[in-house]
């Protein structure tokens, strides 16, 4: 301490310098809270990955918050790896969105071959792929994943991007 200040000034001057810290620092975790973060997973130096980035940016500057005021952050996890990774669950449960060439890609695992029912045709004709929600995104990301596959590839009731597995009569 200074020998010239009493104790309530050594406090006072104490929090002076402490107080811009510990705001600053409460502001920065109020700003990250209201991100919500969408991690896609794709094959690196694919077709796709110039047209899709493009469509990243798109959304993110368009319409990139959800209902409650969170703002979206679309993140690409491209990697050359991917294909081999795929059929690892642990892998995919990192992912809020997954893109796939073909059907025959999900293939690699018969969890990931169920949900491909779900997933929807994108990019172009001329490059196509399959954009897919895992059945293990919830809660926000969920809502925030859906709303980027709505501007990405739009629902259409008339064309699912695979059929739907026939039911078997139970006995």
């Amino acid at each position: 301490m200074f020998p010239y200040m009493t104790r309530n000034q050594a406090i006072l001057l104490t929090l002076a310098c402490v107080a811009p810290s510990l705001l600053w620092a409460g502001c920065k975790k109020n700003a990250a809270d209201n991100y919500v973060h969408v991690d896609v997973y794709g094959q690196m130096n694919s077709r796709y990955e110039p047209l899709l980035a493009a469509r990243f940016r798109s959304f993110s500057h368009d319409k990139a918050t959800l209902p409650t005021g969170r703002k979206i952050v679309v993140g690409e996890v491209l990697e050359a790896n991917y294909y081999d990774n795929l059929a690892n669950p642990e892998y995919r449960a990192k992912a809020q969105m997954l893109v796939l060439n073909s059907e025959q890609e999900a293939a690699v695992d018969p969890n990931l071959a169920a949900e491909f029912v779900h997933a929807r045709k994108g990019c172009t004709v001329q490059i196509p792929c399959y954009l897919l929600i895992p059945n293990s995104v919830s809660g926000e990301q969920r809502d925030a994943a859906q709303q980027l596959l709505d501007y990405l590839a739009p629902a259409t009731a008339s064309s699912p991007a695979a059929p739907a597995p026939a039911a078997t009569p139970q006995s």
